[in-house]
Parts: C-alpha cells; structure tokens; sequence
C-alpha cells in the first residue's frame, strides 16, 4: 500500500509547528536538536495499528513520520566538564575527540572494541563531516554507534536539563516506547485503547506525560500516579503552543 505524507489530515500544521521548534533548538539548543531519531517508516506505524488495535491518528503519524522520538542522552555538559581530560580533550584533533567521547559513552556493534583514532576516517561520509558543526560531527558518531553518546559542547539553555526533553520538560515517545506504555495502561484496565501516548517525562522509563485520543483528536494528560485528564487542543496546536514558548525565550 502507497503512502503519502501530505495526505494526512492536519500534517501540515504539524510540520510547521515542529519547524519552528527544531529551527530554534538548531539556532539556541544544537544538542537537544542532535537527540532527535530519524523519521519512522510508514511500515512502523502501519505494524504500531496492528498492536494497539485501533488506527493512529494522523497527526501522531506526521509527527512520528518527523522524527520517531528521540536518542537517549544520558550525561550533561557540567558532568564532562568535571572530568580529567576535558579540556585538553578540546583542543585535539577530531579523531582524537571523537574518540575521548568514545570512551565515555558508546558502544558499538560497529567497533567491537573501541576504535582507534584512525578507524573512523575510514567511515563513509568522514570527509564531509570534517567541515560540519561539533554537534553534527558528535551525531555523526551516534549514528555509527549501538546507542549515543552524552551531550557535548551544549547551549546555555540545555546546561540544566535533560537535553531530549525540550517538549515543556517531556520528551517525544519513540513508536516503541509508546507501544509499551500502551501495553501497561490497556492491559492493567486504566487506558482506553484509543489513548495514544506520545510523550513522557523520561523516555526511557515513562511515569507521566501527553497522550493523543484517536476518537476525539485530542491531547489529554497522563501519570502512573494521576488520573488522566482529556484536554481540548490537537498536536498541531500542543506543538504550535510549545513553538511560541521557546519563542518568546528569545
């Protein structure tokens, strides 16, 4: 079955709100902008309907059809700043950087063991990411790894938070993630099928965060410890709303 993105209905306000929030995470949060995963296919989210048992509603599907949630990020920039090595760490070669992060973060199917300085520019694409920004040359490197590395080099604005929850404090749900936090809610009787979640205070293990009713098109909120409240506003107006907020920071 063909797909296509401009088919869905409300996707067009949901790419340009989310425009605006990647163009100023690109302009004021690089590394917040760098824990975004790549788009899902079309065949995740035809399989994610078949799990749940009800179909998506196609906002969600143009958000997911964005970026399918986010890495995981699990350092900050004063936990480098702390460690031996930091700052001589930025002023060395690229590789050698690449590989001082390595160190402290990744692992790799690619790199059984850790890699040699030299090992990388033996990657495709090594020459061009040369001349790309520090947070492109650190996503180059997730890319090639089992699982990302902690943030580094980040704005002011990313210093004293998790850097992949920039949603007011939430993080976007991988299709996965939200499959399994549906799975919880169902089958314990709390959830309705039709609650779609797709953000969480902790992506990687969920306790609070929005979910999208498939019946209604509406937001709603949701906690393990709180009883769910339906809201009135669609995802193009949640991300429109959150656009305005990061807006108004300047």
């Amino acid at each position: 079955m063909m797909h296509d993105h401009d088919d869905l209905a409300g996707g067009t306000a949901v790419t340009a709100a989310w425009d605006r929030i990647e163009t100023w995470l690109q302009a004021h949060a690089p590394m917040s902008r760098a824990t975004l995963r790549p788009p899902a296919a079309w065949e995740q989210l035809d399989s994610a309907e078949q799990v749940v048992g009800c179909p998506l509603p196609d906002e969600l599907k143009a958000l997911w059809l964005l970026h399918n949630g986010t890495y995981e990020m699990p350092g900050h920039l004063t936990t480098f700043q702390a460690m031996v090595g930091y700052q001589e760490m930025l002023a060395s070669s690229l590789p050698t950087r690449l590989r001082w992060l390595w160190d402290r973060g990744a692992e790799s199917e690619l790199y059984p063991e850790p890699p040699a300085p030299a090992d990388f520019g033996q990657e495709p694409d090594y020459t061009e990411m040369l001349g790309s920004s520090l947070p492109q040359q650190i996503q180059w490197l997730w890319e090639r790894g089992g699982r990302p590395l902690p943030a580094l080099l980040v704005g002011d604005e990313e210093e004293w938070e998790d850097m992949n929850t920039f949603l007011d404090s939430e993080g976007l749900l991988q299709i996965d993630q939200a499959l399994a936090v549906h799975a919880t809610m169902t089958l314990s009787g709390e959830w309705p099928r039709t609650w779609i979640p797709f953000t969480a205070d902790n992506p990687e293990d969920a306790s609070a965060g929005l979910f999208l009713d498939s019946e209604t098109g509406k937001v709603g909120r949701w906690g393990l410890m709180d009883v769910p409240t339906s809201g009135g506003e669609t995802v193009a107006r949640y991300l429109a709303r959150v656009a305005d907020r990061l807006a108004a920071r300047g």
